[in-house]
């Protein structure tokens, strides 16, 4: 008798220290995300220039995807009319990837 209670309070006490370690498991993880990268917001440039143009798309750099505010600029060079074609605009990227080459290595976010 004596060893039946001693082996239902055996499992007791496996289920309790089992369910704290998940717990704690949960929490862990809970404390380990990632948290947003300061700066611009990063969109997908080629899901905006899809979108309809029935509403205003917001302003982004073609280049990384950051989000521009009214007041950034994109650095680009026109080049001379010619006779017969369109001006041509050579866009290089927003203040945030200029000097990256294209590659936004500061702000770009690591989620999937």
């Amino acid at each position: 008798m004596f060893s039946t209670i001693a082996y239902i309070l055996g499992i007791g006490i496996a289920v309790t220290i089992f369910l704290n370690l998940l717990s704690a498991k949960d929490s862990f993880k809970k404390t380990q995300k990632k948290e947003k990268p300061e700066g611009p917001e990063i969109l997908d440039a080629k899901k905006v220039f899809q979108m309809k143009t029935d509403r205003p798309r917001p302003r982004i750099c073609p280049v990384c995807g950051t989000l521009l505010n009214q007041d950034e600029y994109l650095i680009a060079a026109i080049e001379p009319e010619r006779e017969g074609q369109k001006r041509q605009a050579h866009i290089y990227g927003c203040k945030y990837c200029f000097t990256t080459d294209g590659v936004n290595l500061q702000l770009t976010r690591m989620e999937p």
